[in-house]
């Protein structure tokens, strides 16, 4: 049936692009077991070059779930999750899932009024949270129902030799040492957690696709933030419409950027689910920076970027500035402000690949992409914070 008359946006998608997409019948628990099975030994996570396979990830995971569920979290109790991009982001993110729980995402750099406000709204008795703002969580506890604070120190995520070179007696070492870690008094360790558990057990039940997977706190454009109830069947689609956007991509070879945080909805969708759906290599950034973000681009050459404009204008300049190539990234998708044409002459000169502009961006709905092929734009609805 030619749908083209009565959609005639459709005449504007590329090849390859479907008209619709079938809601999906899976969690994302399912999605994530799935790429286990699939790409066991190719590497999920990289974070300044430490890496984890997807078989490590699915692991960890199980061990988190057990983590928690040892700590009381089961089916449709909220998990307030404070972390800046990580690996034990990704973790915790889809350990509360296996037990049916409710992730519910904030922005480390809250405002401590901000986070008790939403702390306070949705209820959430266990806290995974970057250790520098645990004492923020725990000051908190009297208005909120929060009980437990779970503390995340970044630098255990690292490489050895970083780690070590952060312990050096140097004013460089103790300065990014001291903004990446910071003590959590009263808080658990959820590193020693996670190591002391063993795998959740499989008979354990995991969610449906019905189930809620997400509270996703939205403003829109304007007011104050409430939390937007998304299922698990909601996310799964998400991660298809994404998939089924760029036909090119391939499953299993990509390499993603995460310089989009993974608390906002645009981050997390193409991120953490539609990331892990193709079972991409997802290289992972605690805040946008030009220079590690550069020396990245050395070791594992991204593929795909999803990203803001100013992002891509810095990047572009800076790396035709020093000769450093960006041809291996062959797709790019921008959102959240309008994408001045310059900004994608600028950008598919220096990579030589497509960058095309999402639309109708909420923190809600991040997947409403615009036309794939057309240079026409139109100004997204939401800002991107960044840690």
């Amino acid at each position: 049936m030619d749908l083209s008359a009565e959609r005639p946006w459709l005449r504007s998608y590329a090849p390859g692009v479907p008209a619709t997409v079938a809601p999906s019948d899976e969690s994302l628990v399912d999605l994530l077991r799935d790429a286990a099975r699939r790409f066991g030994p190719r590497i999920a996570l990289d974070f300044f070059g430490a890496t984890t396979t997807y078989a490590d990830l699915h692991d960890q995971v199980s061990r988190g779930a057990e983590a928690l569920r040892r700590l009381g979290v089961g089916r449709g109790d909220r998990v307030a999750l404070v972390l800046p991009n990580c690996p034990q982001h990704v973790v915790a993110f889809y350990a509360v899932l296996r037990l049916g729980a409710v992730v519910v995402e904030h922005n480390p750099l809250y405002t401590a009024q901000e986070l008790t406000r939403q702390l306070a709204d949705h209820g959430a008795r266990v806290a995974v949270v970057w250790d520098k703002v645990a004492p923020l969580v725990r000051d908190s506890a009297g208005a909120t129902a929060v009980e437990t604070v779970v503390a995340v120190d970044l630098t255990r995520a690292l490489p050895r030799r970083k780690r070590w070179a952060l312990r050096l007696p140097l004013a460089r070492a103790r300065a990014t040492r001291a903004a990446m870690t910071g003590p959590a008094p009263g808080a658990l360790s959820w590193e020693g957690l996670v190591a002391a558990a063993t795998p959740l057990d499989a008979a354990h039940p995991a969610p449906g696709p019905d189930d809620t997977a997400l509270l996703q706190y939205t403003g829109g454009t304007t007011g104050t933030p409430k939390g937007a109830i998304l299922s698990h069947r909601n996310l799964r689609t998400n991660a298809a419409q994404g998939r089924a956007w760029v036909p090119g991509l391939r499953d299993g070879e990509e390499t993603v950027y995460a310089v989009l945080p993974l608390f906002h909805a645009y981050g997390l969708t193409l991120c953490l689910t539609f990331s892990v759906g193709i079972g991409a290599t997802l290289v992972l950034f605690p805040r946008f920076d030009l220079d590690q973000t550069l020396a990245a681009v050395r070791r594992r050459p991204p593929t795909f970027l999803p990203a803001v404009p100013p992002i891509y204008e810095k990047l572009a300049t800076t790396a035709r500035e020093r000769g450093i190539d960006l041809s291996s990234a062959r797709y790019a998708i921008s959102g959240a402000m309008a994408l001045p044409p310059a900004t994608v002459e600028l950008w598919e000169s220096v990579t030589g690949g497509l960058l095309v502009e999402g639309y109708g961006m909420t923190e809600t709905s991040p997947v409403a992409l615009g036309n794939p092929v057309s240079p026409a734009r139109r100004p997204g609805t939401v800002g991107v914070p960044f840690p």
